[in-house]
């Protein structure tokens, strides 16, 4: 697991449930001495006992806790690499070219022998993009939660339509809703 990945989760769990949510989960996790930074790798086991303390801690479900991080991660990490994204781009660029402009080239900056998620997207029509997740690791509530977070980062909404989870697979249907255009709608 990218360090920038584990690094985040403790942002996120200090800045959502307090300095003594991840004090705790951590120690739960056997990983009181470990500290996480953006340039390094860690084992993926530590990803998931870290999640599933913060599980525990929390008292929320695996799949909220991930797909909420989804979404909180997103602005830091398209900050963090602004200049791999061309700044015309919208929500549903970024979403079509995420896989081989951006995160390919960041999992494979850090270890060319990593094997990331893979991530698929088309269009199907305009604005509404099928969007497929494989991996062998169980985390497709957090790529849903990168697709929220990404349309919010653009100003827009994601609407899922369609949503499927598999064995070590997701596929769903979202639509991207301009705000401008979420903002009219709800006016009538």
């Amino acid at each position: 697991m990218h360090g920038v990945i584990l690094y985040h989760l403790r942002q996120f769990a200090v800045e959502r449930f307090g300095p003594d949510c991840w004090d705790n989960a951590q120690a739960a996790a056997g990983l009181e001495e470990q500290v996480y930074v953006p340039v390094r790798l860690y084992p993926d086991g530590e990803m998931d006992a870290l999640v599933a303390a913060l599980e525990e801690e929390t008292a929320l479900h695996r799949n909220d806790l991930l797909e909420a991080f989804g979404k909180w991660v997103i602005p830091p990490l398209i900050n963090m690499y602004r200049a791999l994204i061309p700044r015309h781009w919208n929500a549903r660029d970024f979403l079509l070219n995420v896989e081989e402009q951006v995160h390919q080239k960041v999992v494979r900056l850090k270890d060319p022998e990593a094997r990331p998620p893979r991530i698929e997207v088309r269009e199907l029509a305009p604005g509404v993009l099928e969007i497929g997740y494989r991996s062998h690791r169980d985390m497709s509530a957090l790529a849903l939660g990168a697709v929220h977070g990404v349309a919010g980062y653009f100003g827009e909404t994601a609407e899922v339509m369609e949503d499927a989870p598999g064995d070590g697979q997701r596929r769903f249907v979202v639509r991207l809703v301009p705000a401008q255009r979420k903002a009219s709608l709800s006016a009538v």
